[in-house]
């Protein structure tokens, strides 16, 4: 496998820590690719902090660890902004030195994508976090939101049993799920160690185990060699865990050095996976299982799915108490032939680390699929419409500059798109002005979009006039709603189609949540999950087009997906807004000119005196008001519903006009 970029990987667990699944496949990456191995965040006064600035430091072969300082509380509505800046910061100096990612990989409960840092996002889900959610201390709510939030931020899901890769795939249709399991470092000679007639557990003891079944094989007499910490949280666990280790028949080492485990292993005679039966273990793959293999030894294990799918008759399950302790008595009784011993190890090497390390890369660096559906982008110019909106279109200079807007911005940026395969209709009134019709006639002269003349659109009319612009008969349509005074970045069309390919079919809307927004000078960056610029994939059979509802409400009716990168839109607020308001954060321009170009061209880079105003009040205050507004939207919406909503707007609008007919 050829090398290209490299990777990030976002952990959930310190690099310091256990050698579990992130930290083994990490290392198995590091074989073909540099990887960025990013801890949790570190409170300042931590044992990991050193100092108030993150840190980068050598941790093996090719992996360069990042530790980021937060303040205390980096989990709370306050601190964390300030945590993910410091890690976007980090991050971005560590890469500016390098080549672009490949991929960035988050493996955490609680980690989440950094934003601005390209490369495919993989989702890796180790463990049923959510129902596993006491076992670790956390909120299983928290932990809810934050899968949620990264299943929708990213472009390949991973998980270790099929049974959770389905429930992901369920949770997120639109996104590949693949199956990573968990893997082991093969051996690689047979072990020479005498063995005992002894069976072993490795790992942590913990809730997870079954203990039933280490009390009944206790009670039977049966040698056991437990190896690993004990992390339980429950002290009803903890006083049969110490019953348990205290017997006669068991020798307990909490902790060895990893290169030692195999030697351990290889005194055994048999190796054993007690695992209760929870939703949590039955989403889970026991790394023990594949490290009793790679040692030889045969394997009882408790009847989970991670167990049956190895399918392998050198792991033998049972289902009950009585079975587990027969199993272990027949399989020590038993002498270890060499051929069996080869076997076993044969298994382990076709589950290695390095496999599934090959694996993720091949579906990280596969080609993206093309999306071969039907792609419109939809534009209302000046059709009559009822409620609040006509208030606004009927004022005095509302048309021209609306056309002055539509030729500064919205005509430029999708002709600048780098993907062309799409088709641009705009409505426009029958009653337009002569001296409107004679620009619309210009401007579509060289095919740039598709004039339609109506009075008023409905669906069906809608689907009708889309269809006969159809180039031919492709399973799958998206709509794209666009409205005349805003502007693309030249890159947008050609996301929203690699999402659309990704897509399973039925239907569902796409947003790109990061935009801008332009206000005479100033340049303001903006996250919108439910922006006007929204999309609706879906197969032609049964369309109903992202005209079907409010663009903020597509969500109560289809699958939401949204396409993460870089700002994807510009909205421009001026005089004739209906409802465009200032948000965000003031930003330079010079990084975005690339993605919209020669639509920044009168934005300026803000002053050390505005800078100041911006973070101590203009940006404060902003938050504040939008909070109000959407919360009383909120309110309104419920209690009187969306036509309740216009006619508020309606009156609202009424009023102003007739203040400004009073002033004037």
């Amino acid at each position: 496998m050829s090398a290209t970029g490299p990777l990030v990987w976002i952990a959930g667990t310190p690099w310091n820590e256990i050698a579990g699944t992130e930290k083994q496949l990490a290392n198995a990456l590091a074989e073909y690719r540099d990887v960025t191995w990013v801890d949790p965040p570190a409170p300042v006064f931590g044992g990991r902090a050193r100092g108030l600035l993150p840190f980068t430091e050598r941790a093996a072969h090719r992996i360069t660890r990042i530790i980021v300082p937060v303040p205390p509380g980096a989990s709370r509505p306050v601190v964390k902004p300030v945590a993910e800046k410091l890690l976007q910061r980090a991050l971005k100096s560590r890469l500016r030195a390098g080549r672009t990612p490949a991929a960035v990989i988050v493996a955490g409960p609680l980690a989440r994508f950094p934003s601005g840092i390209p490369g495919v996002k993989v989702f890796f889900v180790t463990d049923d976090w959510v129902a596993g959610a006491p076992l670790m201390g956390f909120s299983a709510a928290r932990i809810d939101r934050c899968m949620r939030r990264n299943l929708s931020d990213a472009d390949l899901i991973a998980a270790v049993t099929p049974d959770l890769a389905e429930r992901l795939q369920q949770l997120q249709p639109g996104v590949p799920v693949l199956h990573l399991p968990n893997g082991c470092v093969p051996l690689a000679a047979p072990p020479d160690g005498r063995r005992r007639k002894a069976a072993v557990l490795l790992g942590q003891l913990n809730e997870r185990l079954d203990f039933s079944i280490l009390e009944a094989l206790a009670s039977a007499g049966i040698e056991l060699k437990v190896i690993g910490p004990r992390t339980e949280r429950d002290p009803a666990v903890s006083a049969r865990l110490d019953t348990i280790l205290a017997g006669d028949n068991v020798n307990w080492e909490p902790e060895i050095p990893a290169a030692a485990v195999p030697d351990r292993l290889s005194t055994a005679s048999a190796g054993i996976t007690p695992y209760a039966d929870t939703p949590f273990n039955r989403a889970s793959f026991p790394l023990k299982t594949l490290d009793y293999l790679s040692a030889g030894l045969p394997v009882v294990a408790t009847d989970l799915p991670a167990a049956r799918w190895l399918n392998t008759g050198h792991v033998l399950t049972e289902g009950t108490t009585e079975g587990f302790v027969a199993a272990v008595t027949r399989v020590l009784e038993e002498a270890p032939a060499r051929d069996q011993i080869a076997e076993r190890q044969d298994v382990a090497r076709a589950h290695s680390w390095d496999a599934r390390a090959r694996q993720l890369l091949a579906a990280v660096d596969a080609p993206a699929p093309v999306w071969d559906g039907d792609h419109f982008l939809i534009t209302r110019f000046n059709l009559p419409t009822p409620g609040p909106e006509s208030l606004v279109r009927a004022r005095d200079g509302w048309l021209r500059e609306r056309a002055e807007l539509f030729e500064r911005y919205c005509l430029p940026s999708v002709a600048a798109q780098t993907q062309t395969a799409f088709r641009w209709v705009i409505y426009f009134d029958p009653e337009s002005p002569g001296w409107l019709k004679d620009r619309i006639r210009e401007w579509s002269a060289g095919g740039a979009f598709t004039p339609v003349f109506r009075a008023s659109v409905e669906n069906g009319q809608l689907l009708a006039d889309l269809r006969s612009l159809a180039a031919g008969p492709a399973a799958e349509v998206m709509t794209t709603n666009l409205d005349n005074d805003d502007g693309l970045a030249a890159d947008f069309v050609e996301r929203l189609q690699q999402a659309a390919a990704q897509a399973r079919g039925g239907r569902s809307a796409l947003y790109l949540p990061r935009g801008l927004i332009l206000s005479g000078r100033r340049l303001f960056a903006r996250t919108d999950r439910t922006n006007a610029f929204c999309s609706v994939v879906e197969p032609w059979a049964d369309a109903v087009t992202c005209w079907s509802d409010w663009h903020t409400m597509l969500g109560r009716t289809m699958p939401v997906r949204e396409v993460q990168g870089p700002p994807g839109w510009l909205q421009v607020v001026h005089g004739g807004n209906v409802s465009n308001r200032i948000h965000g954060v003031r930003v330079a321009p010079d990084n975005y000119r690339g993605l919209f170009p020669g639509l920044l061209s009168g934005a300026e880079r803000p002053s050390a005196a505005e800078r100041r105003y911006e973070l101590l009040l203009g940006t404060p205050r902003r938050a504040v008001r939008s909070g109000l507004r959407t919360a009383a939207r909120n309110v309104l919406l419920k209690l009187a519903g969306k036509d309740g909503i216009d006619r508020v707007k309606e009156h609202i609008g009424a009023l102003k006009a007739a203040a400004a007919r009073g002033r004037a």
